[in-house]
């Protein structure tokens, strides 16, 4: 494990040691606080030492939950992917003004071929090498359920090869909730039970941010989507995205999902300048202001029996990581035109970073997906660790060096240009996580 694993952290005044790795919170004063920055400059420097100096660390001020960290997992010689993303179409009903996939303005929808294909492709790995199940997500690109009929017949497929192979077979479906009624039913009816919407918030938000292909208002017919999937109990993960126009108005938004669908779990994140947000002028919003807001909308969430999460962050100190998304697995995603991507946001070659993210593409001619395994091992090898910034900061394990896609950059992957807004506010909710573990939330805000 290379990089600190220890760390004083300073918030009004207050002072705590924080050791992710040995689940240790514990507040200091000046004069230990001194004593202990000495120790962590030693070259030598090793945990052990610090538990001489201050024996009653390891007694006294555990987290109280064992503090877990996967394992790496063994590097298996080959590529063999028992999960699928399919991207069915880059067609959307909708053009919201942030997409970073600037969905619906290439009208391309992947053939029955290629979705057939990259289903037999993880159910024969997942059969040769003694799995028990596989994995389908629709996701997009564009909106997975614009292309109705491949759409139908790959979720119809899957369970058919899953049954007959004596796999278990797990599918959740990310919509833009512009979905019929006869549609969601059908959907729920085939054991699509992991359904994730896109709704920013209140109509006047929702509306100015993800309007229809026309212009038109889309808020009404997500509303329903939203309360339909949770009539016929799916669990249904509401996805929200803050831009300028929302940043202040974040407990509102969470107080308006408490209030209409108790008991979800939403996702919040700040929007980024990236995909049709270059053309529309999307600005990244404030990162103190998404912070601020965050925090205090969590509260109003626990009353409503929501939980509200952030990807670069986690209440859950105990639950660190090697990763930040599947990108280093790497994920098996298949785009339209069937390409093999790592990354759900570089579905073209026409993307600045699709040199090192599309790691392979359907060969129609000898039936086979062609993956290129030296681009796969690279994927492998981007974790938090690999850069020396990640290693100096107290949030690794949790926000992992954050998104790949957007923190490399695009003319020399090797060189990290972090989005300091998300590290601002990944770094702001870590320390609130970890004021808030010791003193209940009093004088932690940002």
């Amino acid at each position: 494990m290379n990089g600190k694993e220890v760390f004083l952290i300073e918030d009004q005044g207050r002072i705590v040691l924080f050791a992710p790795l040995r689940g240790i919170i514990l507040e200091v004063h000046d004069d230990e606080k001194n004593r202990i920055a000495e120790l962590l400059e030693c070259p030598e420097f090793s945990f052990e030492n610090l538990l001489k100096a201050f024996p009653e660390i390891e007694k006294d001020r555990l987290l109280s939950q064992k503090t877990e960290y996967e394992s790496e997992k063994e590097k298996e010689e080959r590529f063999y992917p028992i999960s699928v993303v399919l991207f069915t179409t880059f067609n959307c009903h909708l053009r919201c003004i942030y997409c970073y996939a600037k969905a619906g303005e290439q009208k391309v929808n992947m053939s029955w071929e290629i979705a057939k294909a990259a289903i037999d492709f993880i159910v024969k790995n997942a059969k040769q090498n003694g799995k028990k199940e596989c994995s389908l997500e629709f996701h997009g690109g564009g909106e997975p359920t614009w292309n109705w009929s491949v759409f139908k017949s790959a979720l119809n497929y899957f369970q058919e090869q899953t049954r007959g192979n004596g796999l278990v077979s797990k599918i959740n479906l990310v919509t833009n909730g512009m979905l019929s009624r006869k549609q969601i039913d059908w959907i729920t009816k085939h054991d699509v039970r992991a359904v994730q919407i896109s709704l920013d918030g209140m109509e006047e938000i929702h509306d100015f941010q993800r309007p229809t292909v026309g212009g038109g208002k889309s808020f009404s017919v997500v509303y329903r989507a939203v309360k339909s999937f949770l009539e016929e109990g799916a669990e249904v993960v509401i996805h929200s995205v803050v831009t300028e126009k929302g940043v202040k108005r974040i407990p509102e938004i969470i107080r308006f999902l408490g209030n209409n669908f108790p008991g979800t779990m939403v996702q919040m994140e700040p929007a980024c300048p990236c995909g049709r947000g270059l053309a529309t002028g999307q600005q990244f919003p404030s990162a103190e202001l998404f912070a601020k807001g965050f925090i205090e909308a969590q509260e109003i969430a626990k009353s409503f029996g929501i939980e509200l999460i952030y990807s670069g962050a986690s209440s859950q100190l105990t639950e660190l990581h090697r990763s930040f998304c599947g990108v280093s697995e790497p994920n098996f995603v298949v785009t339209p035109t069937g390409l093999v991507t790592a990354c759900h946001e570089v579905a073209e070659f026409s993307h600045p970073l699709a040199r090192l993210f599309i790691y392979g593409q359907w060969d129609s001619i000898n039936e086979e997906f062609m993956l290129d395994y030296q681009k796969i091992e690279k994927l492998k090898s981007f974790v938090a660790d690999s850069d020396p910034v990640c290693r100096e900061c107290f949030t690794r394990f949790y926000c992992v060096g954050d998104c790949l896609a957007k923190n490399l950059n695009d003319v020399d992957e090797k060189d990290i240009l972090f989005l300091n807004s998300r590290c601002r506010i990944n770094r702001e909710l870590v320390k609130h996580y970890i004021f808030n573990h010791l003193f209940g939330g009093k004088g932690v805000a940002p």
